[in-house]
């Protein structure tokens, strides 16, 4: 019987989603070390976590069909005639499974840290390392980070879809075994880059580095996804991804009477588009802080565009280093010592993504504003009053895991009288993706609402009155999620809570 027969017959079973035959999927499964003798690729693959599906396709398989193997088992010596299924039927790890086991991956990860790996981040070195003969073997046989991926489970835990595939899978791309096709482009860029595959990876494989040079790889073959080619046009011509206007982008202003214009200061205050379209809130939030606290700053107001995150996150650098070069000199023109920035974003694209990719380091220092707000409140500049809120924090993946920030917005919460900041199992390190990074909001939105969904499910046990973060993509992300997912919470910034708690 051949292929196409036999997947007639399997629709019978399981969802017609659950049978690959993608060579895309084969060539991820083919790395399954049951293969390592013959180094066969399978006809096709089964994913099914029932084991009465899995029943059938063995009972059905008995009739003389196909050979039928199952992931985590041996296969025959002998030459396989008959087409060869593989049944993956292995679940997939979920992440309150390996909470359980934190303290004892910290400490390996503490190991790695110290010996001296993966600071600072090298593009070019993750792509070499990662495809080391040994290295590679290591990764095949190992299923650590599997169930970290942020985007796995929305695919049922196939295997091409998690950060072990896509390991695979640029493998293929770098030894040219595999096409850059739709399906490839589409596995890379389902993924938010938010590094919790790495965080966790024993061997300090730097997957979602890979990842980001790769795109880069695609988009210099001009086949990164339109939607990006889109929002880089936006950003060169009217400073903004979305194509937001100018007057509408400053429009949360409006309602400030005062609107610093100095020159002569030592303080920047960059709000960052997506905190300006999406969250002015926010944005409004931190100035207020900055005036109550008698800050002298200023803003570039209409003058300053967009840092160049998505274009960085989706293989547009040559895009990318023009918005950072004019960024450097925007910033340069102000004389200012400090920039400070309430986008996650922003931060760690002019931290980390314009030194390390781009060789351009701004001339100035860099803070976001839970930094800053940490500063004034040691200080005594700010005079915080009692709020009896019940609060959860939100580690994001650019500020936290990316960036190393994990307790300046902590300890602007603790601060706070009356304020109970309750930690939810996984943060900081293992704190889950919010699933709207790298892209992923514009380019799969469903996708990045499973995410945010995993996260606000952490929540409800926790009884808590408001999530709060210090992103703005993390925010929007999660209040689209609550309504449309009905798990309804209050969701803001650190700085919204801080402002709140001065009576801003």
């Amino acid at each position: 019987m051949d292929t196409q027969k036999i997947v007639k017959h399997l629709k019978q079973i399981v969802k017609p989603e659950q049978i690959l035959t993608d060579p895309e999927d084969l060539y991820v499964y083919s790395f399954e070390k049951i293969f390592e003798e013959q180094n066969p690729v399978p006809d096709m693959v089964v994913k099914t976590p029932s084991s009465e599906e899995a029943q059938k396709i063995l009972e059905l398989a008995g009739k003389g069909c196909f050979t039928v193997v199952k992931r985590g088992e041996m296969i025959s010596r002998q030459r396989v005639e008959k087409p060869l299924l593989l049944l993956d039927d292995v679940p997939t790890p979920e992440l309150k499974m390996i909470s359980s086991k934190k303290g004892e991956i910290i400490e390996v990860l503490k190991e790695i840290r110290d010996s001296g790996y993966g600071n600072p981040r090298n593009l070019a070195f993750a792509l070499k390392t990662l495809f080391l003969e040994k290295n590679l073997a290591k990764c095949e046989e190992c299923e650590t980070c599997s169930g970290y991926c942020t985007v796995a489970s929305s695919f049922e835990g196939v295997e091409t879809w998690s950060s072990k595939g896509r390991v695979i899978v640029i493998r293929g791309l770098q030894n040219k075994e595999l096409p850059v096709s739709r399906k490839v482009v589409d596995i890379l860029y389902t993924c938010t880059e938010c590094g919790l595959c790495f965080a966790q990876c024993f061997e300090d494989l730097e997957v979602n580095e890979a990842i980001l040079a790769t795109r880069h790889q695609i988009a210099e073959k001009g086949l990164v996804p339109e939607v990006f080619r889109e929002a880089a046009e936006n950003i060169i011509e009217v400073g903004d991804p979305g194509a937001v206007p100018v007057k509408r982008r400053l429009s949360w202003m409006q309602d400030f009477a005062f609107q610093p214009l100095s020159r002569k200061t030592e303080v920047l205050y960059w709000v960052g588009c997506m905190v300006a379209d999406r969250t002015p809130k926010t944005a409004g939030a931190f100035l207020k802080i900055l005036n109550h606290a008698n800050v002298s700053f200023t803003m570039l107001r209409e003058r300053e565009g967009c840092c160049g995150y998505v274009l960085l996150s989706t293989g547009l650098w040559d895009e990318a280093k023009k918005i950072a070069e004019e960024v450097f000199s925007k910033v340069e023109k102000t004389g200012v010592n400090t920039l400070v920035t309430p986008c996650a974003g922003c931060y760690y694209t002019f931290t980390k993504l314009y030194p390390e990719i781009l060789g351009v380091s701004l001339p100035c220092e860099i803070l976001h504003s839970s930094h800053f707000i940490e500063k004034l409140i040691k200080s005594a500049r700010l005079e915080l009053k009692g709020l009896g809120l019940r609060v959860s924090y939100h580690d994001p993946c650019s500020l936290g895991r990316h960036s190393g920030v994990f307790d300046a917005p902590r300890n602007a919460l603790k601060a706070i009288p009356g304020l109970t900041l309750t930690e939810m199992p996984l943060n900081r390190q293992f704190a889950r993706c919010c699933g709207g990074g790298g892209g992923l909001w514009s380019f799969n939105h469903q996708v990045s609402m499973n995410s945010a969904y995993s996260r606000l499910k952490d929540l409800q046990p926790l009884k808590i009155d408001v999530l709060t973060t210090a992103c703005p993509l993390c925010q929007i992300n999660f209040r689209y999620t609550s309504v449309r997912r009905s798990i309804p919470i209050k969701v803001c910034d650190v700085t919204e809570i801080v402002a709140l708690s001065c009576d801003l």
